[in-house]
């Protein structure tokens, strides 16, 4: 049974709302029996904190492309970060599936916070789980606690879904990292306090920890993008950086492969964002839908708006399942990683869909920022690009069905 402390934890100042879906709790419950209750009065209350605190200042964190830092603290100080990680290290010790269900009401309420928290818990889950005691203690206490955040530094110039291609160097001398050139398009760059860098050294790759402050690392400007606007998104470049050889994540060699792992559990998290964006189109159409009238009814009379709605609803539901599925897998330490690139393809492929249906529904209204629609399938759209292509899972997915490697 759950503590009580942790209960109290999620549910001091909240407001019971209806903001967790039943289809959200009633998967928790299935995966969960003897932990049910406990487990849905904490989706519920953090569901509630999320529709108080965060929700209302969404459409403003889009329009004026401001880092929502203040929603980060205040989901920290909620223990959001901490849930799957043993109370040793400061965390929750609650099963991964309730981190993808809180992932996907964040979502639900700002996309910008939710995609700067869930890079920042890619890193937490690398230090997690390739770093030694020592690092754990270092890095990732203060980052799952909230009081530092971290970026995840893989993409360059040339090497973006080819990722071994980067040409970023790291060179062990003197027992010192010194890294020299570039990165790009990195979610969280000028806030974060920490960079999870990936780059290539003699025996193959290394994954390095870089504070923000040392000599020679700097950050272009922020890039101007279509959605997502809150999130911060700009390069990196290191001009013979020197970090100390203990920041070193894991072994020398390894570092490519750690980033498959990352990007795996990122996926999932990708997947429920896309849900999360996807069910608050949904249900501003459905109520849009029984506000608006045409022809002497409203839109909800109307077959062809109904079969959009089902068609949208069934494919919310069977994305929410695939994706704590895949999270599920992660949290009894199988293997996930088909799994994953599944949840992720179909959920953020529909997501797009979704949000385009909903656009669709509104009309004229629906292309206005007014409305706060367009807003949903701008957000959507990078879910399809981000942690790997849709392209890119169907190679994996396709390779995994012909047995390939």
């Amino acid at each position: 049974m759950i503590s009580i402390r942790l209960y109290i934890l999620f549910t001091q100042d909240a407001i019971i709302m209806n903001f967790v879906t039943p289809e959200q709790e009633n998967i928790i419950q299935m995966m969960y029996p003897d932990d049910s209750d406990d487990y849905s009065s904490i989706l519920e209350s953090f569901a509630s904190f999320v529709e108080k605190e965060i929700l209302p200042t969404a459409k403003q964190i889009d329009m004026s492309g401001t880092f929502p830092r203040e929603n980060m603290d205040k989901i920290f100080a909620q223990g959001f970060t901490n849930i799957p990680y043993p109370e040793s290290l400061g965390g929750l010790g609650l099963p991964y599936p309730m981190y993808v269900a809180c992932m996907e009401l964040v979502a639900k309420a700002c996309a910008s916070t939710a995609i700067s928290l869930a890079i920042h818990g890619t890193v937490c889950d690398g230090i997690f789980r390739f770093g030694n005691s020592d690092q754990h203690e270092k890095y990732l206490r203060p980052l799952i606690t909230g009081r530092k955040l971290a970026a995840f530094a893989l993409t360059e110039p040339g090497a973006g879904s080819d990722a071994r291609a980067m040409t970023t160097t790291a060179e062990l001398r003197g027992g010192e990292w010194h890294i020299n050139g570039s990165k790009m398009y990195i979610t969280n760059t000028g806030k974060a306090d920490y960079y999870f860098v990936f780059a290539k050294t003699a025996k193959g790759h290394a994954s390095i920890m870089v504070p923000k402050d040392v000599v020679g690392f700097s950050f272009g400007a922020n890039i101007s993008k279509m959605g997502l606007r809150g999130s911060t998104l700009m390069g990196l470049n290191f001009d013979d950086v020197s970090v100390p050889e203990e920041n070193l994540i894991g072994k020398n060699g390894e570092g490519f492969e750690y980033a498959k792992k990352m990007l795996l559990a990122g996926r999932i998290t990708i997947a429920a964002l896309s849900v999360g964006i996807a069910q608050i189109a949904l249900e501003k159409t459905v109520a849009y839908s029984n506000e608006r009238k045409a022809f002497g009814h409203v839109l909800a009379d109307f077959e062809i708006t109904r079969s959009k709605i089902a068609d949208m609803k069934t494919q919310i539901d069977a994305s929410r399942l695939s994706t704590y599925y895949a999270g599920y897998r992660k949290s009894l330490k199988e293997d996930y990683s088909v799994e994953a690139c599944e949840a992720k393809l179909f959920a953020t492929e529909m997501a797009l869909n979704a949000c385009n249906e909903a656009i669709q529904i509104h009309g004229g209204y629906g292309y206005t920022d007014e409305a706060d629609v367009h807003r949903h399938w701008r957000d959507a759209k990078l879910m399809t690009i981000g942690e790997g292509t849709s392209e890119i899972m169907k190679i994996i997915i396709s390779n995994s069905a012909l047995g390939q490697d």
